[in-house]
Parts: structure tokens; C-alpha cells; sequence
């Protein structure tokens, strides 16, 4: 009997890995064309363009294989799927959460990145398969962090169904019918954590 693969989709693990995940686009980018010679303001110009044209890529968009259309779809596992392994194997798969949009984090994350962060080596951490250091429980302290205006919604509080899709947020994904911005909970404005 096969074992089949396990789906989920947690929103708030997604959103937090997605993150990541943009934080290490920008920084292995910005770390080649550092290698290049090419100087910080060109690099953070180009680190926002690409890591913003990248994520709008795999939010928003399709490409032509064979004459036939192909979605992109990334999802994240705690385990490595390697050529002998099954997708049960890696099980749960967390696959994207619709109200997550890779393209609406880049620009604070870029402002973390080379403002925060000072393109520090370690501000992200990325290995090889095999080297893997142990995992352990993040403490999260008590600190202000800032409110800014909602990259996902710019500050309208609204969902992308009311603001770009069909106007009827009565079967919208995003939003379930409310009509509010999923990530600022129909404030417009950002906590930045």
C-alpha cells in the first residue's frame, strides 16, 4: 500500500518561512554581486528589482513549457527530499497560504537586510544538505517593533479581491468572505517583526 504525501497549509509558518526564504534571495544575490565589484547603492537596487520580480514570479505568474502552462508552486519541509525518499517521507508539506504574497515583503526585507543587518555574513543561515546544525527553540523577546503602513494592501485594508481581483469577496481565499487585508487584519498598517 503507498503511502500518500500530507498537505497543510499554515498560514503563519508559511508567512514565516517565505520570509526567510526572501531574506536568503536577497542576501545570496547581494553576496554575488558583492564578489563582483559591484558597489552597496547598485546592489540594493538590483537585490529589490530581482528578489521583487522573482517573488511576483511565484505569486502571480506562469510560464510556457512544451507549449503547455506551468504554475509555480513553493512549499517548504523539515526534511530533505532526496532521490530515494517519498514525498509521505517528508511529510507534513506546507504548501503556499493564498494570503501569502512573497512580492509584498521584499522591500521591507531588503530595508532589513542592508539597513538592519548591515548585509552581515550571518544575518541569514543556509547550509549544505548533510552539514545541518541542530534546530532549537527560538525565544522570542519582547520588543517594539514598528508599525508601518501594510506592504500587502498599501495601507487600504482591503483584500486583494476588492483591490485588484473581482470586486466579490464573498468566495475569495484570502480573505473568506470578509473583504479585509489577511495581513494587517483590515488596519493597513504592518508590525514588522
Amino acid at each position: 500500500m503507498a503511502e500518500f504525501p500530507q498537505f497543510t497549509q499554515d498560514e503563519e509558518e508559511y508567512w514565516r518561512t517565505s520570509k526567510e526564504f526572501v531574506r536568503v534571495l536577497i542576501a545570496e544575490l547581494n553576496r554575488s554581486l558583492k564578489e563582483s565589484g559591484v558597489w552597496k547603492a547598485k546592489r540594493k537596487q538590483i537585490c529589490t528589482t530581482f528578489a521583487f520580480r522573482f517573488a511576483y514570479y511565484l505569486d502571480q505568474q506562469w510560464m510556457k513549457v512544451d507549449g503547455k502552462t506551468q504554475y509555480p508552486f513553493l512549499c517548504f519541509t523539515k526534511s530533505f527530499l532526496d532521490v530515494d525518499v517519498s514525498l509521505a517521507e517528508v511529510s507534513p508539506i506546507n504548501c503556499p497560504h493564498k494570503s501569502v504574497e512573497l512580492h509584498a515583503m521584499v522591500s521591507d526585507e531588503v530595508d532589513w537586510f542592508f539597513n538592519e543587518m548591515k548585509e552581515r555574513e550571518n544575518a541569514v543561515v543556509v547550509g549544505s544538505v548533510g552539514d545541518e546544525t541542530e534546530d532549537s527553540d527560538v525565544i522570542k523577546q519582547n520588543f517594539v517593533v514598528p508599525v508601518a503602513t501594510c506592504p500587502t494592501c498599501q495601507g487600504t485594508g482591503k483584500c486583494y479581491c476588492i483591490r485588484k481581483g473581482s470586486g466579490v469577496p464573498s468566495e475569495c481565499p484570502r480573505c473568506q468572505g470578509t473583504g479585509q487585508c489577511k495581513h494587517c487584519k483590515g488596519t493597513g498598517k504592518w508590525i514588522h517583526a
